[in-house]
């Protein structure tokens, strides 16, 4: 975990970042991807929160696809979107197709 100060809240010096995750072979070509996270923001423990996600990759040669369930516990009243009031920390489906040159 590093210590460091999160730039949109003030007086967070020592806030931290643990993160945990692992990518797990698994039949049919297929990798399980597992993380956990926690963001500790000192000085403001409404803005900490736990992030985490379940997901499965794929090669196929000529690209990559994912597939991956994400989400949060963060609090809507510290994570709301400062321009519309939306709530930033849903949880979703993210599916990506990537390919490197």
């Amino acid at each position: 975990m590093r210590s460091r100060t999160c730039s949109a809240v003030a007086d967070s010096q020592g806030s931290g970042y643990l993160d945990l995750a692992a990518n797990l072979p698994a039949a049919q070509g297929l990798v399980v991807n597992l993380h956990a996270g926690r963001q500790r923001i000192a000085h403001n423990g409404a803005a900490s929160y736990t992030d985490w996600k379940l997901g499965v990759t794929r090669d196929f040669g000529v690209a990559s696809a994912a597939l991956a369930y994400v989400g949060t516990n963060a609090r809507k009243s510290a994570y709301a979107s400062p321009a519309n009031g939306k709530f930033l920390g849903k949880s979703a489906l993210v599916l990506t197709v990537s390919k490197t040159f």
